[in-house]
């Protein structure tokens, strides 16, 4: 197994208090590299160990057990939203391989993302504008495989955008919108992007205006929650005048309880797209393209070596 993560692992005596999620990616993440099949009692015993849950008495197991059954319950939820591009299948009391990490690339980008808030050994080989570009690719694949147009816009892109001025021909220019406010986009120049990394339509065969919109961020990084309430969508309804209003689109690697996902929801006045919402199009029957495939590869290989084992 891979080593304790360094955030959600919590003592817990009279109530669960793990991070549920995180301990559910500590699971898939230890399938990556160093297991093939996890049981729940192995879990059990780790979590004991290292002193997380007590066993002391009957009543300390069965407390212990109780979290189990709702990871357990949890990881059964995320095979089956996976399907054949998740790297594992749950049978009882087990968790087992399904494949190797490189036949399910997608999802194991989108794990090792989660993990590097986890793990300093990721945070030491950290290139953020490499893993901003990458999801941000992803994300444009992932919506373009549920029948979307997607284009992206941010200023790291190497063949996109650069700073306010461009992201803004580039959203005008992607949505066929034709009337921008060069006053407004010279007093926010400074705003680079201004929250908004890729930009997705619904396209009608006649290509005019008046179409669904959405605005997304895209944040692949720890400090995801400092930009659920981004981009600003009456800040770019003063940069472009819109045949339709849009909508925030919220785009990131990490995997939610229900009752967070709401409360996030609720921050995003939009579409929340989580690490099973992006994967989605892929489980049923998208793929990625060959090009991005190849660097994802090349990003998670390294990646998966630097993960630390159980001591």
């Amino acid at each position: 197994m891979l080593g304790i993560p360094e955030v959600g692992f919590r003592r817990s005596a009279r109530s669960h208090n793990c991070d549920l999620p995180v301990v559910c990616d500590w699971i898939e993440a230890s399938l990556l590299l160093d297991e093939t099949e996890i049981s729940q009692t192995h879990v059990s015993d780790i979590l004991q160990e290292q002193q997380f849950y007590p066993r002391d008495t009957n009543d300390d197991r069965n407390f212990t057990a109780e979290f189990i059954g709702m990871v357990w319950m949890e990881l059964e939820r995320r095979a089956r939203l996976l399907k054949n591009v998740g790297l594992y299948v749950v049978s009882g009391k087990r968790i087992t391989r399904r494949c190797n990490w490189d036949e399910c690339v997608g999802a194991a980008f989108l794990v090792l993302l989660t993990c590097g808030e986890y793990y300093l050994t990721l945070r030491e080989i950290a290139d953020y504008i490499w893993q901003g570009e990458l999801f941000e690719d992803f994300c444009c694949e992932a919506l373009r495989g549920n029948g979307w147009q997607a284009t992206r816009t941010g200023w790291a892109s190497h063949a996109g955008a650069e700073k306010l001025t461009r992201t803004v021909e580039a959203v005008a220019n992607a949505t066929d919108e034709n009337f921008v406010n060069a006053a407004a986009v010279e007093l926010y120049k400074h705003e680079n992007e201004s929250g908004c990394d890729l930009v997705s339509h619904w396209a009608y065969a006649e290509k005019w205006t008046g179409r669904p919109l959405v605005l997304v961020q895209c944040a692949s990084g720890a400090d995801f929650e400092q930009k659920l309430g981004t981009p600003d969508i009456d800040r770019w309804r003063g940069f472009i005048t819109f045949s339709t209003i849009p909508i925030r689109g919220f785009c990131t690697p990490r995997a939610f309880e229900h009752r967070e996902f709401r409360q996030h929801c609720g921050k995003v006045h939009g579409v929340l797209f989580d690490r099973f919402r992006l994967l989605e199009p892929f489980a049923g029957g998208a793929t990625l393209s060959p090009d991005l495939s190849a660097r994802l590869f090349d990003w998670v290989l390294p990646r998966i070596h630097a993960l630390p084992l159980l001591r």
